[in-house]
């Protein structure tokens, strides 16, 4: 009997801490047909042919698994981790989204009243700031993100330390720095680091953001965006800068879009403006539920001339299906 109730206690105390850690399984399924108006440059598509997409512009998101999981450390305190993989489900190629298996995520956290300390490869401050308000879901025909980046750079960064505020009331800040010991930044072959900062207001129908961001001694980005959302209908707009570390300007302008509900489908139309190169990029976007995890959608996207040169206009077309896991 006391054997019994010994081996009882061992399974309960067990249980108890297994319940205190957790890791989870999660990813995405994107799968796509689409077609751009023409051969050179076209939005990810290397050629103007109706195909199956699944890691192009023309795409909601790009394919992907991953693995995160948190652990009670007590006294308020957890720790996590977060390892993502891109994957094409056209011919099941790996190493998406960065060239590497996990370049997606590959980070740790510890979490508690100061909120969140992360350290690895990471999304960045910037492009949070920007998911706050950007009307797509950040989705990988954001005019936004094609037209200006996040405040300039790409969405990811390696060997980066990120601190994330608690929720003060609808106010959460964020900070984050790429040491330049860690080799990723060189402005005239001497290692630079980099430091990237954030403040959002996300409270009732308003969200408000500022991201800015600077390479030391390097080039600098600035955006400032929000969003209103009436019920039935939402609003966003965006100003946004970057430069090089002479002042030169890379790209600068602005962006303005709503987005509607209407008898279950939700249609985006969104328009990024940069002045400089006088390029403007566009997209109408609808999305129809099948689920709570999956939805299809269709896309139009025109992407302007006004880049690296190119004398056309590029338009691209796709409809497809996202599975949410």
């Amino acid at each position: 009997m006391k054997k019994s109730l010994i081996a009882l206690a061992v399974l309960a105390a067990s249980g108890a801490a297994m319940a205190q850690s957790s890791v989870t399984l999660y990813g995405v399924a994107d799968m796509a047909v689409g077609k751009v108006s023409q051969a050179a440059g076209g939005l990810g598509l290397a050629n103007d042919d109706f195909q199956a997409i699944t890691s192009s512009t023309l795409n909601n998101g790009t394919s992907r698994f991953g693995l995160r999981g948190t652990e009670d450390l007590g006294g308020g305190l957890k720790a996590g981790f977060n390892f993502e993989g891109g994957l094409s489900l056209a011919n099941g190629a790996g190493n998406l989204s960065g060239g590497q298996l996990f370049s997606r995520a590959a980070n740790m956290s510890l979490m508690g009243g100061f909120g969140e300390i992360r350290a690895g490869r990471s999304l960045t401050t910037s492009f949070y700031s920007v998911a706050s308000w950007e009307l797509t879901g950040t989705a990988n025909y954001s005019v936004v993100a094609n037209q200006f980046g996040f405040a300039g750079p790409g969405p990811r960064e390696t060997g980066q330390v990120m601190w994330n505020s608690p929720n003060w009331g609808g106010l959460s800040l964020s900070a984050s720095t790429v040491l330049k010991g860690n080799g990723v930044y060189t402005v005239g072959g001497v290692n630079k680091g980099k430091y990237d900062l954030a403040a959002t207001y996300a409270a009732g129908p308003v969200t408000a953001s500022l991201a800015y961001n600077k390479v030391q001694s390097g080039p600098k980005g600035l955006t400032i965006g929000g969003k209103f959302n009436a019920g039935v209908a939402q609003i966003a707009a965006s100003y946004n800068n970057y430069e090089t570390a002479a002042g030169v300007t890379v790209n600068k302008g602005f962006s303005l879009g709503a987005s509607a509900n209407l008898g279950g489908i939700s249609l985006t139309a969104d328009l990024a403006r940069d002045t400089k190169a006088k390029d403007t990029d566009w997209v109408v976007e609808a999305k129809y539920p099948l689920s709570k995890r999956t939805f299809a959608y269709g896309v139009v996207m025109r992407d302007g001339k006004g880049k690296a040169g190119r004398t056309t206009n590029v338009t691209g077309y796709a409809a497809g299906v996202r599975h949410n896991f």
